[in-house]
């Protein structure tokens, strides 16, 4: 089996774990969890010290989120300042002494929490509790895909100066954004802005591919919405559909690693806006306003990490990481 075909196996068996369990138990917003899946699915998970250390990581972003939530409710004025910091920070410090994966899941956790309980804290916390189920339930899918297809041997990543920054920049930036514009999509937004500013490091190159993955997402998305809507409530026929599009992104990915930014990007649009579970005739007409969340909240991570770039240049040695190639 090549890597190709072993990487999109490991890709499908663990978003189809996760919707499995996300759509069973009526999970809100399961879009994160499917997600999430997406992200880290492609991220080796070798010991069950890393395994722990990413479920600690999910738990302890959305922890950093309650405490914003609960010591400044209603003080933007401290509250933004602390969710700028521990973001940020809180990313850089995870990454360096975790894997990639665990970064990802505590930014995903704060800027989920935060966002989801931003306007009305007391109402919204259990949700933000909701998308901390999703992605412990992400993290333990994916280590099952990566044990059964069992990834190449690689060299360990170098250490790099994670962009804390601009993630806390990004991070802010579209909460507020959300806010204002996207009421209906605060954690979506916030949660692409974050990924997206940690994916791109020093790789600023790759944001023209970026954009053009999320457009092609967004238009095979559009089109999976249509024909499993048109199925009913199938859900054998929607998660073959799903696990075959993610697991085709990531084989296209692997096969063709020069355009593979564009491609996971892609998948990572596809997985937030080809989520319909449970409910498909309710969640179908949502998905074009995740897609519109999703682009905002890309242009605010490009954004982000560009300013930052001029303001404080990185070295032009440094290469892009390895694991953060996603949104």
């Amino acid at each position: 089996m090549t890597d190709a075909t072993r990487g999109a196996f490991r890709h499908g068996l663990a978003v189809c774990l996760t919707a499995l369990v996300v759509g069973s138990l009526h999970v809100p917003q399961p879009f994160l969890a499917i997600l999430a899946a997406q992200l880290i699915a492609g991220i080796p998970c070798p010991t069950v010290v890393v395994f722990f250390s990413r479920l600690a990581s999910a738990v302890g972003g959305s922890l950093c989120g309650v405490a914003i939530l609960t010591l400044a409710p209603n003080e933007q004025w401290v509250s933004l300042p602390l969710f700028f910091a521990l973001a940020g920070w809180g990313t850089s410090f995870v990454a360096k002494r975790r894997d990639p994966a665990s970064a990802i899941l505590f930014c995903m956790g704060i800027a989920s929490m935060v966002a989801e309980g931003f306007m009305f804290p007391a109402r919204d916390l259990p949700f933000g509790l909701a998308h901390t189920a999703s992605l412990i339930t992400a993290s333990v899918c994916s280590a099952v895909a990566g044990r059964i297809f069992s990834f190449p041997k690689i060299e360990k990543p170098r250490a790099h100066q994670e962009p804390a920054l601009a993630i806390g920049l990004a991070a802010v930036a579209a909460l507020i954004v959300a806010c204002a514009v996207l009421t209906t999509q605060p954690t979506v937004t916030v949660v692409a802005a974050v990924t997206t500013a940690l994916s791109l490091g020093s790789g600023l190159g790759v944001i023209g591919q970026k954009f053009l993955g999320g457009l092609l997402g967004a238009g095979l998305a559009v089109v999976f919405v249509i024909i499993a809507s048109g199925a009913g409530n199938d859900l054998a026929f929607y998660l073959l559909g799903l696990t075959a599009a993610i697991a085709g992104f990531e084989w296209l990915a692997v096969r063709y690693p020069k355009n593979s930014p564009a491609l996971r990007q892609a998948g990572a649009i596809f997985a937030v806006m080809g989520t319909i579970l449970p409910q498909p005739e309710q969640f179908m007409w949502g998905s074009l306003e995740r897609m519109c969340a999703v682009l905002a909240g890309l242009s605010i991570g490009c954004a982000a990490a560009w300013a930052i770039k001029l303001v404080q240049p990185l070295s032009s040695e440094e290469a892009p990481r390895k694991g953060f190639h996603h949104s």
